[in-house]
């Protein structure tokens, strides 16, 4: 168990810093934009909010069901919330939900015509026994900037299980749930851009 070899003998180890990255198959992976019908207009993402204990920099994690806890010696090289805004820059540029590319942290989110807002609520290294998974939920929503409006908004979770019992595993594998969860979050938004645009065609002819 991981979290078990934290400290030993009472010794801290040497600080070790781990990055969030998007699989190889993922990144290669790109629809062509010029075959499908996307929303007019600009999409900037804000950094995602980490609330509670995903906030710090320690990499978190849960034994059972309500033991929750942070390394103390192995950190995120750049806060949590950053890293899955540009994860989420990475899945939008696969798959765009708007004519021109989606930017994580533009200079004003005003200015852009929609905002990718998330909620970190799960996202951490699993210990149950001998058994090693990792858990992320994220809670996201697409606003209208104009005038601050929901168009969409979803939660969606992936647990999988950790391949070895390192802490490279741990990180890689919840690169690979975040990635799939912001995908099957991304892939709800544009279902419900496609389902407001024939309404607001028909808006506008009755205008």
């Amino acid at each position: 168990m991981l979290a078990a070899s934290a400290c030993i003998r009472g010794t801290l180890p040497a600080r070790q810093y781990f990055r969030l990255s998007m699989p190889d198959s993922v990144a290669a992976a790109t629809r062509d934009s010029a075959t499908v019908a996307l929303a007019t207009g600009t999409l900037g993402i804000a950094e995602y909010v980490t609330p509670g204990i995903y906030a710090g920099g320690g990499i978190a994690y849960r034994i059972g069901e309500s033991e929750y806890g942070t390394y103390p010696s192995r950190e995120w090289a750049i806060p949590l919330g950053q890293m899955l805004g540009v994860l989420t820059e990475g899945v939008l540029r696969r798959a765009p939900l708007t004519a021109s590319p989606a930017i994580f942290n533009p200079p004003s989110l005003r200015s852009q015509t929609y905002v990718w807002r998330g909620t970190v609520r799960e996202f951490e290294e699993v210990d149950r026994g001998r058994a090693v998974s990792a858990a992320v939920r994220i809670d996201a929503s697409l606003v209208r900037s104009s005038d601050d409006s929901v168009v969409w908004s979803g939660s969606a979770r992936r647990e999988g299980a950790v391949p070895a019992p390192t802490m490279d595993a741990v990180v890689g594998t919840l690169s690979s749930l975040a990635t799939e969860t912001i995908t099957a979050l991304v892939a709800e938004a544009d279902s419900a851009l496609r389902r407001q645009a024939p309404s607001a065609a028909s808006a506008r002819g009755h205008e």
